[in-house]
């Protein structure tokens, strides 16, 4: 390869730069080989200064750094908030909107960064990050960027070297899938004895990562904060080296590399630079540390896996973090700690595959795919079994077939083998949020395993164990501030009314840098977990208030349930006092009687709840139906669209009068005695009886009233059947008729069944209609029996066929027949529709 004459004068740069005390080791980031080198320069050159790609801010956590109790898997958490200028379609602006803007900068074993960080106090050297700080980086990408979506994002990106075209090109000739393959053909596979050679390691890196940046224009540079980035970064180099006391070591991404070592020889070097196309100077941004809030806090290597969506470094942490231990083993042979690495690497996915029941795999297997990677590397020219070597054996050796989707679960594992779950410790201090260290002591307090990102389930026996409703109350707790720690599987929901007889709450949780960013996102907040739930709970009934309905009996019931849920005992009596002002003054049905629902799920709950002691409870089930009746004696008659929401409501109102009058007299000391004050049931049909006449009069609610009137001994059997012969009889309307059905069948369907009288009326109504009337009725009827179970329709199918002297056999034998003319008649007119969609140019309808 020709090195272009910008490069070679670079070169040329870098080596009068190092004669001066300044030395450049261009990494790529979380390379194994990259931070072998590093260290393998760091100990011959004893530099007394070590400066590194990372914001200015991240200075003050060096000390944390470099403490023995920061172990990685770790990151940095930067946050900052901008304003943003709003605007609507039309592109007028309508206001400003704070946003928080949230990046990581992570570390691990064999990041060079980490590697040069504790490396330092062995040779006493001072250690510098020189980058931009985030909150700097943040505004100039949005005053250069016009449309920017934000997410949190990696600090490290590496996208220019996975679209470089010199990279493809150079992949493609190497027969490389992608520049990660491409990188570890070149590089991590390397002798050890090469990567000691420092110099010529570092040279390559240099031209490898330079000859990806000649692909980029300094205007797309500038608008990312690259070339901004590039001098701030140059400034802090100049400061060093302005002081005169030692050697210099700059690491930094080799993509920027090549832009430092230009701007300082221009500097420095009494020569000045030939080079045509020299980079632009451009106006230092001021940075703005101040501004940034960053933390130390655990990483995981799922987090970490460029396969799941990190932007930047090695991909396949686990697999890296094995082949680093070993590079600086020096105890065995590196090629037969390879090829052990691979045999323990396959016998773990053959055993897990066999366990998940994937694939039934066996030692034969395992010989044979560690046989395919060793061949494999000898065949690409590779001193060591690469990554890639081990993925294609596993998949040609496991995998019987072609590799399509249903293969998703067997990649998916191998995925997981080679990215691990490993999760990093740091150094509680007071660069430690308070709120996080809180919850994690909480956590483990509640004994839940932290020490891994892999998602566990956690079983709770809620009503029984009383360590158990505490873990629950933590659980709901985090759910509720909507941490990510954990998910509610199954168990009592008593917000929706669900499954409250479960003994068990299940949850799936995990501990993850995401929990620890979403905590710390909290601490602005306050301090205290259960006083952030606080301000939440009184923030959402804020909204309710700025929504109109602020004085909702059923919201207020909603908030009730979540304190009592997490274990806010000290809102509870607040809340219920709440809900005692509003019930009576609630002018909705609907919320009254969703109060009274959730009031029952309560008392259901009661002992989970810790309610027990908690007599306003059971005052206020006493205030929930005659509140409702009161709302439901002043409605006036329903138009037809109503009529169905009425129902509804009276079908509602009349379960939880049966409900709140049994629970109340259980708990009198006589249980067979019901006073008029609490006879709720009694007192719901005299309400329905002063209804309006034409209200009574409506169909719908007259049959669903008749049905559960007599169901409830409220009717009797002769006028129940007065009225049935009323709808049904001689002279009925048919749909009025119909509309009756429906009522009695959503109110009480078993009594088609039970009373055969009625089987014989609706079969009389039935044959009087003229097949015109049956077809424009039939939806409605067809609608009215879907409330019967499959059984039950089969039971009355029966009845309506001894009736019309059918017998049982007749009906199930019956079947619809399609003549053979009707077949071809059907074929002739589909061809006559698709001929006429091609005519019409309509042919992506055939889809």
């Amino acid at each position: 390869m020709t090195i272009p004459i910008r490069l070679q004068n670079a070169l040329q740069q870098q080596a009068a730069l190092a004669e001066k005390g300044i030395y450049f080791l261009p990494i790529r980031h979380h390379s194994p080989a990259c931070a072998y080198a590093t260290l393998q320069a760091l100990q011959q050159l004893q530099p007394q200064h070590i400066l590194i790609e990372a914001p200015r801010s991240f200075n003050r956590l060096i000390a944390d750094l470099q403490h023995s109790d920061s172990q990685p898997p770790l990151a940095v958490l930067c946050q900052t908030e901008i304003i943003e200028q709003k605007t609507d379609a039309k592109k007028e602006d309508i206001g400003e909107q704070k946003q928080t803007r949230t990046a990581y900068f992570p570390f691990c074993d064999y990041s060079p960064e980490w590697v040069a960080l504790r490396y330092a106090p062995k040779i006493a050297a001072n250690v510098e990050f020189i980058d931009l700080a985030w909150t700097s980086q943040v505004v100039h990408e949005q005053q250069n960027v016009a449309e920017q979506t934000w997410q949190s994002r990696s600090l490290l990106q590496e996208r220019y070297l996975a679209h470089s075209q010199y990279l493809q090109a150079l992949a493609h000739k190497l027969h490389c899938r992608n520049h990660d393959e491409h990188w570890d053909h070149l590089f991590e596979l390397k002798p050890k004895q090469q990567m000691q050679d420092w110099q010529a390691f570092f040279h390559e890196v240099l031209v490898w990562c330079a000859m990806s940046r000649l692909d980029y224009e300094d205007s797309v540079l500038e608008a990312d904060a690259s070339l901004i980035r590039e001098q701030c970064m140059l400034h802090s180099i100049l400061e060093c080296n302005a002081q005169k006391n030692g050697k210099i070591c700059v690491v930094t991404g080799g993509f920027h590399t090549l832009a430092l070592i230009e701007e300082l020889a221009a500097q420095l070097l009494t020569e000045k630079s030939t080079v045509n196309e020299k980079p632009k100077k451009i106006k230092k941004l001021k940075s703005a540390d101040t501004d940034d809030q960053s933390w130390l806090i655990r990483y995981s290597f799922d987090r970490l896996d460029a396969l799941n969506g990190y932007a930047s470094g090695m991909p396949s942490p686990t697999f890296y973090q094995r082949c680093w231990q070993q590079l600086v083993d020096d105890s065995q042979n590196e090629i037969e700690q390879r090829q052990a690495l691979t045999v323990e690497l396959l016998s773990d996915f053959s055993k897990q595959l066999r366990e998940q029941q994937i694939l039934d795999s066996s030692f034969i297997t395992v010989k044979n795919a560690t046989e395919q990677a060793m061949g494999l590397a000898a065949l690409r020219g590779h001193h060591l079994i690469g990554r890639f070597d081990l993925i294609d054996a596993c998949q040609s050796s496991f995998v019987k077939g072609s590799l399509d989707d249903g293969q998703q679960a067997f990649q998916q594992l191998l995925r997981q083998i080679l990215s691990g779950a490993s999760l990093g410790q740091v150094v509680q201090s007071t660069q430690t949020p308070p709120l996080l260290a809180q919850v994690y002591e909480l956590a483990k307090v509640h004994r839940f395993k932290l020490d891994e990102t892999t998602t566990k389930r956690a079983k709770l026996d809620v009503f029984r164990n009383a360590k158990h409703r505490l873990r629950s109350r933590f659980l709901h707790l985090l759910d509720f501030l909507q941490v990510g720690f954990a998910k509610s599987v199954s168990g009592p929901d008593f917000l929706g009314g669900g499954r409250l007889h479960v003994l068990f709450e299940e949850w799936d949780y995990a501990w993850t840098p995401h929990v620890e960013a979403q905590l710390i996102e909290l601490s602005e907040l306050g301090n205290d977990l259960h006083r952030i739930a606080i301000q939440k709970l009184l923030q959402l009934k804020a909204s309710f208030s700025q929504s109109g309905q602020g004085r909702s009996s059923h919201l207020a019931v909603q908030l009730l349930i979540r304190a009592a849920l997490m274990g806010l005992q000290k809102q509870i009596p607040i809340l219920f006092a709440e809900v005692e002002q509003y019930l009576p003054n609630d002018p909705d049905l609907d919320s009254v009687i969703q109060c009274g629902q959730k009031l029952l799920n309560l008392w259901t709950g009661k002992d989970f709840l810790a309610f027990q002691q908690q007599p306003e409870l059971k005052a206020l089930l006493k205030n929930v139906i005659p509140t409702a009746l009161f709302l439901l004696s002043q409605l006036a008659t329903p138009p037809e669209d109503q009529q169905q929401q009425i129902l509804n409501q009276l079908l509602q109102l009349r379960s939880l009068a049966k409900q709140i009058q049994r629970i109340l007299c259980i708990e009198s000391s006589d249980s067979k005695i019901v006073g008029a004050e609490t006879d709720f049931l009694a007192q719901f049909y005299q309400t329905l009886q002063r209804l309006h006449t034409d209200w009574q009069q409506l169909d719908l609610l007259a049959g669903a009233v008749d049905a559960f009137r007599f169901i409830d001994g409220n009717l009797s059997e002769h006028e129940l059947q007065q009225s049935v012969q009323q709808h049904f009889g001689i002279g009925a309307s048919p749909e009025y008729a119909v509309a009756y059905l429906a009522g009695m069948m959503q109110s009480a369907p078993e009594l088609l069944l039970r009373y055969p009288v009625m089987a014989q009326l609706l079969n009389q109504l039935l044959d009087q209609w003229d097949d015109a009337a049956f077809v424009a009725i039939l939806p409605d009827l067809r609608q009215a029996f879907t409330h019967f179970k499959p059984k039950e329709t089969a039971n009355f199918a029966e009845q309506v066929a001894q009736l019309n002297g059918v017998s049982s056999l007749e009906i199930s034998q019956y079947s619809s027949e399609v003549s053979q003319a009707e077949m071809l008649q059907g074929v002739q007119l589909n061809q006559q529709l698709q001929q006429f969609l091609v005519e019409q140019n309509l042919q992506g309808w055939f889809a």
